[in-house]
């Protein structure tokens, strides 16, 4: 099997496969394991490869054992080391999976090996030193698109975005799978005025934030509010004043007609809203999200 065969093939394995496994075989398979068109892109995209064992402890990442069934486990640090090996600095893409407990010093390795990302999707499960995560975005000079997610009841992702923000100017693209208030909104509008494209897909929004920001930024040509749940309190996030699906005589929606090339938005019939929010856990922080809502998004540009 030539080389170019076999890197096509090693396009199409989990990283995790690639580096544990093929570049192990033999030397020509080393050899092609390190070829750099297979780092373009990092996706641990399989919800089976990743489990998180404890939210104090790295995520560890398992390779199925052929011989007795079971699985080998690798943290999740590891295989990143691993990969600076491999891509030598060529990914411009890397997804986490949803499940991803990514730490201060997970970051830290990605950003000072990986400095041309351009794409990344990023979720957090708690609360990240801020020092640290400036450390690393700063580092990050060419990102354009973020997509992060945070899935902690009473913690906010305010204090960690502005900081995200503050060390990355350049993001014309994000997507927060998070509830947007007017906290949030201020954050975005005060230090990401040139934002060009934002979803906020399957998230509990602020009817008013939202205007707020349709108005305020001034590029902004996409808006993806589709499956969210709206709510009418500026300040909090109420629950109880809170509807799924909007009418198209609704004031929100003229104004996101009117004025962006791209809005998206769900009607009071659409059965994905339900399915999305049914028994939610906690409405104002998060719908039932998943790996689907992860990956996916009416907005081409956020999905991978």
């Amino acid at each position: 099997m030539d080389k170019d065969m076999l890197v096509n093939i090693f396009k199409k394995l989990d990283v995790v496969d690639v580096i544990m496994g093929a570049s192990r075989v033999c030397i020509t398979w080393f050899l092609a394991s390190h070829n750099k068109t297979i780092w373009n892109t990092i996706k641990f995209n399989d919800t089976d490869s990743i489990v998180v064992d404890n939210t104090k402890q790295p995520t560890r990442v398992g390779l199925l054992d052929n011989n007795n069934g079971e699985k080998h486990r690798y943290q999740l640090r590891e295989i990143l080391i691993e990969i600076n090996k491999f891509s030598r600095a060529a990914p411009v893409e890397f997804f986490f999976n949803v499940n991803s407990n990514v730490l201060e010093e997970d970051l830290a390795i990605i950003s000072n090996g990986l400095p041309n990302i351009r794409k990344l999707a990023l979720p957090i499960q708690e609360t990240q030193n801020l020092n640290s995560l400036a450390s690393s975005f700063s580092k990050w000079k060419n990102l354009k698109t973020l997509i992060i997610a945070k899935f902690a009841n009473n913690d906010d992702l305010n204090h960690e975005f502005k900081t995200i923000a503050e060390n990355c100017r350049n993001l014309t693209t994000i997507k927060l799978a998070y509830r947007l208030d007017h906290k949030l909104a201020n954050i975005i509008l005060g230090k990401l005025p040139n934002l060009e494209r934002l979803s906020l897909r399957c998230t509990s929004v602020s009817i008013k934030a939202v205007k707020l920001l349709i108005i305020g930024l001034q590029n902004l040509k996409s808006l993806n509010l589709s499956h969210c749940l709206f709510t009418k309190p500026y300040f909090s996030i109420d629950v109880k004043s809170a509807i799924i699906g909007m009418s198209r005589t609704d004031e929100l929606v003229q104004l996101g007609t009117q004025k962006l090339e791209n809005f998206k938005v769900c009607f009071w019939d659409c059965t994905i809203c339900l399915d999305v929010w049914k028994g939610s856990s906690d409405p104002r922080y998060y719908s039932n999200y998943e790996y689907k809502q992860w990956e996916t998004d009416e907005i081409e540009e956020f999905e991978f």
